[in-house]
């Protein structure tokens, strides 16, 4: 047993290495990109849609409060307007929940900067819509 760890320590010793470099290997710079700041959801937004049949929707969201307590409406003209139950801020993504007379709309946007883009679904209804604060 002596001899094998005699001999791996001689031929360990033997072994080439190599040189020690004069100085440490530089650590990659790390870069650290600012999250932007939630979206503010209250205000008043304008929004153009499209029913299923493809019968143009245009019209305003409206929201008020602050956050846990949002309130509003959506007011899709001659369709009707509908109180927000609740309003969900995740990051520049907003998730608005509102009563219709045939069940519950959901709106889901993603802003960038004062415009959005997202989608609208009602029971098996669903369609796009696009939009910007109003100024």
């Amino acid at each position: 047993m002596r001899a094998i760890v005699l001999l791996l320590l001689a031929a360990c010793a033997s072994s080439p290495r190599q040189s020690v470099p004069d100085a440490p290997p530089p650590i990659p710079e790390t870069r650290v990109t600012p999250t932007p700041a939630a979206v503010n959801p209250v205000g008043e937004f304008e929004f153009s849609s499209a029913l299923p049949d493809g019968t143009p929707i245009k019209g305003a969201i409206t929201i008020s409060g602050t956050t846990g307590a949002y309130t509003g409406s959506i007011n899709a003209g001659e369709h009707g307007v509908f109180p927000i139950r609740s309003v969900l801020v995740t990051g520049q993504a907003v998730v608005i929940n509102a009563d219709h007379p045939d069940g519950p709309l959901e709106v889901r946007l993603t802003f960038v900067a004062n415009d959005f883009n997202g989608s609208w679904r009602l029971g098996d209804q669903t369609g796009e819509m696009v939009g910007k604060r109003r100024a």
